[in-house]
């Protein structure tokens, strides 16, 4: 083997690394995603089921909290896995660039994506509703723990 064919070897490796990374990051959003989006909602849920004359709304504070904090590690996540990805994405069109590879499917990918992230869009907006739902319910709360008087 020549060190021609070894150094093509080594950078269909670094591809094939750069690219199973680069997956890995959106199957790591994905269960995050719903792993506490699916929190959210069920813990919503079992909030619905506390009357305010309850002594549990102590409880709902902090559930909100939690709520708050839950929801806001989605897009932290989102953030910092995607610069990995973006790494590894821009590994593998460098790779393409230099290698004569007749699709150069990640530039292909690159060029006709849409640049204002879509998906990150949606996780933000998704977010903010899950952000608000818990502001209402700390509101809801914490107006049944101090009433007012008239």
């Amino acid at each position: 083997m020549n060190t021609e064919n070894v150094k093509v070897e080594k950078m269909l490796a670094e591809y094939e690394r750069a690219q199973d990374a680069a997956h890995h990051t959106d199957t790591v959003i994905h269960e995050i995603t719903a792993i506490v989006w699916g929190a959210n909602t069920l813990l919503l849920g079992f909030i619905l089921e506390v009357n305010c004359d309850s002594g549990n709304q102590k409880l709902v504070l902090a559930a909100t909290v939690l709520g708050f904090l839950m929801s806001a590690y989605v897009p932290w996540i989102v953030y910092w896995t995607k610069k990995g990805q973006r790494i590894a994405y821009a590994i593998c069109r460098a790779i393409e660039d230099e290698l004569p590879l007749a699709h150069r499917l990640n530039n292909q990918i690159h060029h006709e994506y849409a640049k204002w992230k879509p998906g990150q869009v949606a996780v933000w907006v998704l977010t903010i509703f899950f952000f608000a739902a818990w502001v209402y319910v700390g509101m809801h709360a914490w107006s049944c723990l101090h009433p007012c008087r008239s």
